[in-house]
């Protein structure tokens, strides 16, 4: 793997092996992001109910207690999890993206100016580092994205040294009363208003809510929770947040 011209710092040195090839969601996923990478913090604020700060804070807090030394923050984006890691933990950061624009876009956010931070752009389904490299993993909004869940979660969880911690966002669907309102913000708001921001986020607009509902069909929570403990992971746990708009799972490495 071709170690990106964003890297800050040495922890990235531990990264070799090649990128692979890129799969039709992978392929999506570059586009759909590459499309609104310079532009996006604001409107997922806005359109995510300014949830999006707390649901990092609570997904940073399952990492803390376990003092990782060395974090990846896979799917950085632009580095919003990556910033609370640092604010949270003393640990050492790698932030990952495929999209490269993300990456630069996460290299000049000011939160990330530190000698703790490395940039790195690599694909969780052939990320090409070492093996128990990392004392925790993070990844956020990532499965809907790739062809092989079960696949993606054994190479992030064979990173893990022995006893690591993973944890991944993502989000959910509320049950009860909320469905109906859900249904309304991600068929029909989201939609409407992201159309009116750009003609990308437009795109991710009408592609969120239905992508939401495809991933649950396939991978409804529980059956996730196996496909974690089949990828070699113990004390694996979900909760929700915010109604139900949105999940933490995590689990450490056996």
């Amino acid at each position: 793997m071709t170690v990106s011209s964003l890297e800050r710092g040495s922890a990235v040195e531990l990264a070799s092996g090649s990128m692979g090839d890129r799969t039709r969601r992978t392929r999506h996923a570059r586009g759909l992001f590459a499309g609104i990478s310079s532009n996006y913090d604001t409107p997922a604020k806005l359109f995510g109910l300014f949830q999006y700060r707390r649901w990092h804070r609570e997904l940073v807090s399952r990492l803390a207690p376990h003092t990782p030394s060395l974090v990846l923050d896979m799917c950085t984006g632009t580095g919003a999890v990556a910033e609370e890691l640092l604010r949270q933990t003393d640990s050492r950061i790698v932030a990952a993206d495929l999209t490269r624009s993300m990456l630069k876009a996460a290299s000049e956010r000011p939160g990330l100016r530190s000698p703790r931070v490395s940039f790195i752009e690599t694909d969780a389904q052939s990320p090409g580092l070492a093996d128990g490299s990392f004392d925790a993993v993070v990844f956020t909004y990532l499965l809907r994205y790739v062809e092989d869940v079960p696949t993606v979660l054994s190479q992030l969880g064979r990173l893990l040294r022995p006893g690591g911690v993973m944890a991944s966002l993502e989000f959910a669907i509320p049950n009860g009363a909320w469905h109906p309102l859900w249904l309304l913000h991600t068929r029909v708001v989201l939609p409407l208003g992201l159309r009116a921001v750009s003609r990308g986020w437009g795109e991710v607009g009408g592609f969120l809510g239905p992508s939401i509902s495809e991933f649950y069909r396939r991978w409804p929570p529980d059956r996730l929770e196996e496909a974690w403990r089949e990828a070699g992971f113990g004390d694996v746990s979900t909760s929700r947040l915010s109604l139900g708009g949105a999940a933490i799972t995590t689990g450490t490495r056996l």
